[in-house]
C-alpha cells in the first residue's frame, strides 16, 4: 500500500544525493574544448597526491598551513576550501600530523599616533618561531594558487619552522599534469620505470679472496701464512665508493704441510679471526668499464682475536680489478703493540704485515 510519508522520505533522499553529487560528475564536455574548473583542480591535486604516495614530499612531520596566496580573480572564500582539499590529500595518503595554527594568521591592530597599524606574525620570523614552539609545529606549508582561463597553477613550499630553510617545493601546472599528459597519449608507467632505474639502487658486492701473507709473531719474527678472506661492501656514489667489512682467517703454511714445530709465539698456527671495517675508493673515472683494468684504493681498521690474544689492526692497500669478477689485491697492515698471554706469561705482539691475494667478485 502506498504511503505518503514513505514517498516524501524517498524524494528527500534523492534530492540530498543530487546535492552531494559533484557538479562535474555527469557534466557533458564544454564547448571549444574547455574543461570544468573543479576537474582541472582535481587533476592538479592528484599530482600532489602522487608525490605524497611516492614519498617525494619532505617535511610532513607536525605540519601547519601558514599562508595561502591566491590570484586577484579568485574569491577570498576559496582559500579555506583549498586548504581543506590539500589537508584531505595529506591525511588520506600519509600518516602526517596536521596542526591547525590559528595564531599563525591572527591579525594585530595597534594605534601609532593617528595611524592604525595592522600586523601579522607572517612578517615577523621571531614571532612565528615562538608560535611554532608553543604549538609543537616543526614545519610550515605555504601555498600559492593562480587561476587563468587557460589553466591552473599551484605552488607548494614546506620550510623548517626554526630556521626558515625550504625543505621541499614544487610547482604544479594543469597543462603539465599527469592527467593532461595521459590525454596526449603519454605512458606514465614507462616513465616511472625509467625514473626508478635512474635513482640510486643499493648494490652489495661480495668478494671471497685467497691470500698469501707475512704476519708477525709474538716477540719477533714472522710467520708465512695463507689467508681466507670474505669482504662484503655496499657500493654508492655511482659505484665510485664502497663501504662494508672484511673477515679474515690466517693459517700457518708450515702447519698445513705438517712441518711445523710447536711455537707458542705463533698465534696464526691455531684458531684466529680478523675483522675489519672497510672503505674503498674507485679510480676508474666517470664510468666503470669492465673491458679495462680498474684500480681501487681501500683502507680498513679493526682487530684480530686468537687464544690469549686480542689486538688492533690498521690496513691499507691497492686492488686491480679485471673483467667483471676478478681482482688482485695487495695490502700492508700495521699491528700496534698488544699483550699476548703464553703459558701464563705475558709478551707482546706488534709489527707490519703484508700480503697479496686473488679474489672473485660477485
Amino acid at each position: 500500500m502506498f504511503h505518503p510519508k514513505v514517498a516524501f522520505v524517498a524524494i528527500a533522499l534523492l534530492f540530498v544525493a543530487l546535492l552531494d553529487k559533484p557538479a562535474y560528475a555527469d557534466e557533458p564536455p564544454a564547448p571549444n574544448g574547455s574543461r570544468n574548473f573543479y576537474k582541472v583542480l582535481d587533476e592538479v591535486l592528484s599530482d600532489f597526491e602522487y608525490d605524497l604516495k611516492t614519498g617525494q614530499v619532505l617535511g610532513l612531520k607536525d605540519l601547519a598551513m601558514r599562508n595561502i596566496a591566491t590570484s586577484e580573480n579568485v574569491p577570498a572564500s576559496f582559500k579555506s576550501h583549498l586548504e581543506l582539499l590539500i589537508t584531505e590529500r595529506i591525511l588520506k595518503t600519509t600518516k602526517a600530523r596536521i596542526v591547525h595554527c590559528v595564531a599563525c594568521r591572527a591579525k594585530k591592530t595597534t594605534l601609532d599616533g593617528q595611524n592604525m597599524v595592522i600586523s601579522s606574525p607572517e612578517t615577523n620570523s621571531a614571532e612565528m618561531q615562538r608560535i611554532a614552539k608553543m604549538n609543537g609545529i616543526q614545519n610550515f606549508m605555504d601555498v600559492a594558487f593562480a587561476y587563468q582561463p587557460s589553466g591552473i597553477m599551484l605552488s607548494i613550499q614546506i620550510s623548517d619552522s626554526d630556521t626558515g630553510t625550504a625543505l621541499w617545493s614544487r610547482n604544479y601546472n594543469s597543462d603539465n599534469s599527469r592527467a593532461s599528459a595521459q590525454r596526449r597519449g603519454v605512458d606514465y608507467q614507462e616513465l616511472d620505470e625509467a625514473k626508478t632505474k635512474m635513482e640510486y639502487q643499493p648494490t652489495v658486492q661480495f668478494k671471497p679472496t685467497l691470500y698469501t701473507l707475512m704476519a708477525p709473531k709474538a716477540g719477533s719474527g714472522y710467520a708465512t701464512a695463507l689467508g681466507l678472506g670474505f669482504r662484503m661492501m655496499e657500493r654508492y656514489d655511482n659505484r665510485h665508493k664502497e663501504v662494508g667489512f672484511e673477515m679474515n682467517y690466517y693459517m700457518d703454511i708450515a702447519k698445513l704441510t705438517g712441518t711445523s714445530v710447536a711455537d707458542a709465539s705463533n698465534v696464526w698456527a691455531g684458531f684466529n679471526l680478523t675483522m675489519l671495517f672497510m672503505h674503498a675508493w674507485g679510480l676508474f673515472g666517470d664510468e666503470e668499464n669492465y673491458n679495462q683494468t680498474r684500480g681501487v684504493i681501500h683502507a680498513g681498521i679493526g682487530g684480530s682475536y686468537s687464544s690469549g690474544f686480542l689486538g688492533a689492526l690498521i690496513r691499507g692497500g691497492y686492488e686491480w680489478r679485471f673483467a667483471k669478477h676478478w681482482a688482485l689485491t695487495s695490502f700492508v697492515g700495521y699491528r700496534p703493540k698488544a699483550t699476548l698471554l703464553i703459558s701464563g706469561k705475558t709478551t707482546s705482539l706488534s709489527g707490519v704485515e703484508g700480503g697479496l691475494g686473488v679474489g672473485f667478485i660477485y
